[in-house]
């Protein structure tokens, strides 16, 4: 998934939170980089549920890219140990 990500350049959206909405008045290029994220995320979170499990699916189907990754890491870091 990761090289699939990089190549896309998205990886960062499983790197970065989601940056808060903007006010009215922030400038355009801010904005453009918000909205982006957002295509960006919608597209890596559907890409991380088309190859999970059904059952990581149902847990993970209302949450954001980001989000599914940290918990993804929770879950597996500790069967790790």
């Amino acid at each position: 998934m990761r090289i699939v990500l990089n190549q896309e350049r998205k990886e960062y959206v499983i790197k970065e939170s989601v940056p808060n909405k903007l006010g009215a008045s922030a400038p355009r290029a801010d904005k453009d980089k918000f909205e982006k994220h957002v295509d960006d995320m919608i597209d890596v979170r559907c890409l991380m549920l088309a190859t999970m499990t059904p059952e990581l699916q149902k847990q993970h189907e209302d949450m954001v890219a980001y989000d599914m990754i940290q918990n993804l890491k929770e879950i597996y870091e500790g069967q790790a140990h």
